[in-house]
């Protein structure tokens, strides 16, 4: 009986929880501020989008910009079992966007960046995605941070 039991208990489907990045899913749109190292914060606006691109892995799309400029880019996203997240850069034509990045998830966040100056992250917070982003803005050191809601 008892081995009839446990046979039946690993045969049943069990539930696997979803990925964090499958919980991003969708278009996103807001604003923020960035601030330059040593420079006043300036407001920007953000539109991303996380489409599916197969089992816990999205393509991670977006444009940011501010009165003085703007930035777009494209990332496919893979999120492991583990925690463990990899991004490839897809912008085309290239960019200078770094070609891969690295990093982690847990519940409700994904971050990841290149060991060096650049940095994506994302959080659910409420109905909301709060997305920060750091890296080189003409060659200086930028750092900004936005409220995103899904559209």
């Amino acid at each position: 009986m008892i081995k009839t039991l446990t046979l039946l208990a690993l045969l049943l489907p069990t539930q696997v929880p979803a990925q964090t990045i499958d919980q991003m899913l969708g278009s996103w749109t807001g604003e923020g501020l960035a601030v330059p190292r040593g420079e006043a914060g300036v407001r920007f606006s953000c539109r991303v989008r996380l489409n599916p691109e197969g089992a816990s892995t999205a393509l991670f799309t977006g444009r940011c910009a501010t009165t003085q400029g703007q930035q777009s880019f494209a990332y496919l996203v893979i999120e492991r079992a583990d925690g463990t997240v990899s991004a490839q850069n897809r912008s085309e034509p290239p960019d200078s966007l770094p070609a891969r990045l690295a990093g982690s998830a847990s519940e409700g966040q994904v971050r990841f960046e290149d060991g060096a100056s650049s940095m994506f992250e994302l959080r659910l917070v409420g109905g909301q995605l709060r997305f920060r982003i750091q890296g080189d803005s003409g060659g200086q050191p930028t750092r900004g941070e936005a409220f995103l809601d899904r559209r």
